[in-house]
C-alpha cells in the first residue's frame, strides 16, 4: 500500500469485480492500511473509528455472515461517508476508494459470488 499522499492505480474497484473473494481482499488491505494510519496517528479519532469499523465488518459481515440491508449498513457503519467527507478531492486515492467500496458492499456481500 502506498502512503496517504500517493494514488494507487493498481486498485480495482468492487464494482469491477463483485465477488466475495475480492471484497475480502479489499477489507484485508484496508485493515492493513488503517492499522498503519492508527499507529501513526492514534490521537486522530477518525483513525480509531475507521479501524474499529473495518474489524467489525470483517467479523460480522465476512466471518459471521450477518446480513444488513443498505439502510442498516449505513446506520451501523459510517466509514463510507467518513471517507467521502474527509478525502474529498482525493481522486484515485485507493484508501478512500476502498472505504467507499467496503461500505457499498456490506449489504451486497451475501449475494456476491
Amino acid at each position: 500500500m502506498k502512503n496517504s499522499n500517493e494514488t494507487n492505480s493498481d486498485y480495482t474497484r468492487l464494482s469491477k469485480i463483485m465477488t466475495k473473494a475480492h471484497y475480502k481482499q479489499i477489507v484485508s488491505d484496508a485493515i492493513t492500511y488503517a492499522k498503519a494510519e492508527l499507529d501513526a496517528g492514534p490521537e486522530i479519532p477518525m483513525n480509531n473509528s475507521v479501524y474499529n469499523q473495518l474489524i467489525a465488518i470483517k467479523k460480522e459481515v465476512i466471518d459471521e455472515g450477518k446480513i444488513y440491508s443498505e439502510d442498516e449498513a449505513d446506520e451501523r457503519y459510517s466509514l463510507g461517508l467518513m471517507a467521502i467527507r474527509n478525502y474529498d478531492g482525493y481522486e484515485g486515492f485507493a484508501y478512500k476508494d476502498m472505504l467507499v467500496d467496503i461500505s457499498y458492499g456490506i449489504s451486497l456481500y451475501p449475494t456476491m459470488s
